[in-house]
């Protein structure tokens, strides 16, 4: 699933892996005191919301999501996109705090942005993105990278010399239009890893590393040598051409998602890494021994899924919380 290499059809990554800081994270309860502190903390981690604004705010409702009692608030990545209010989403997230992975369309819209800007065609909202500039937050744990990955493979014409403007969606190029330079460098700064860690405990009902991907990882490859294009694209594994042995990502879904590989892999290892994501939409929600997919297809008028993680005196526990889909869906179209 290597992608094609078009210099001037990529749009930087500017962050690989960000670890989570530790004061964000649920605490276990102290056996020295009665009264909580730091395990008051949830972390609330959110599907794929492609701009479904009023979908988001009827979960974060539904969930009782404060940030003022510590709660702090993640996504998988496909903020923007298809959706009625993409900037209202990113303002929403902006406003309280969020952290966020980069998923293709988030990418897409980027990639899409930089083009409109190159060809001086029809400048954005706030005059243009910087490519590649936006400041990383503070303590965010950042690893660079240097390396760039084109946008999602049916968002792209399959030709290198592709007319201006053709490359994408209408769709696409709406929202790069109608997001601001904020919107933009905001999502340019996304990693495309989030790690977190957990303390342990023996009952909690989590592994106690935790990663954050928008479409998925490849077992037994190393987390900084994870192709970033499959970590945005992938749905499942295939055989590579030529060697059984050895699986590759594929983005089409296959008989077999890659989650049912990483849970055979993590069962085997001492220390266990849960893999939380998006994308598969046709799967819906996915809840796998050392796996989590959140993509519930709220876009298409189903439900979108906010997995919570919280203390409790019986280690760290995670539930799932569902609302159906509060705007207009999407009609799909595949």
């Amino acid at each position: 699933m290597t992608p094609v290499v078009d210099t001037h059809k990529i749009f930087p990554i500017t962050t690989f892996i960000s670890d989570l800081p530790s004061n964000l994270t649920p605490q276990l309860f102290s056996s020295a005191e009665n009264e909580p502190t730091s395990a008051g903390r949830r972390l609330v981690i959110v599907g794929d919301v492609h701009g479904m604004k009023k979908s988001l705010d009827a979960l974060l409702e539904k969930v009782n999501f404060d940030k003022g009692n510590g709660d702090h608030l993640i996504f998988v990545g496909d903020l923007v996109n298809k959706g009625p209010d993409s900037s209202g989403v990113i303002d929403r997230a902006v406003e309280l705090g969020a952290s966020a992975v980069r998923g293709n369309h988030d990418n897409a819209v980027l990639d899409a942005a930089g083009e409109i800007k190159a060809r001086g065609d029809n400048p954005m909202h706030a005059g243009g993105i910087t490519s590649g500039s936006a400041k990383l937050p503070e303590g965010s744990g950042a690893e660079s990278l240097s390396e760039t990955v084109a946008c999602d493979g049916p968002e792209i014409s399959a030709s290198p010399n592709a007319s201006p403007l053709t490359r994408h969606s209408a769709t696409t190029y709406s929202t790069a239009r109608a997001l601001s330079t904020r919107h933009l460098d905001w999502l340019a700064a996304l990693p495309l890893i989030l790690r977190i860690k957990l303390p342990h405990h023996a009952t909690s009902s989590l592994d106690d590393t935790l990663l954050v991907v928008h479409a998925g990882l490849t077992p037994g490859i190393p987390l900084e040598k994870q192709d970033p294009h499959a970590v945005m694209h992938m749905r499942s594994l295939t055989h590579a051409p030529g060697d059984e042995g050895t699986l590759i990502p594929a983005e089409a879904s296959g008989e077999e998602g890659w989650v049912a590989q990483w849970d055979q892999w993590q069962d085997q290892l001492t220390a266990r890494t849960t893999v939380i994501f998006g994308h598969d939409a046709k799967r819906r929600l996915q809840l796998g021994r050392h796996t989590i997919g959140l993509d519930s297809a709220c876009l298409y008028g189903h439900y979108l899924s906010a997995l919570v993680i919280e203390s409790t005196d019986r280690g760290i526990e995670h539930r799932i919380v569902q609302v159906e889909c509060a705007d207009t869906p999407v009609v799909p179209t595949a």
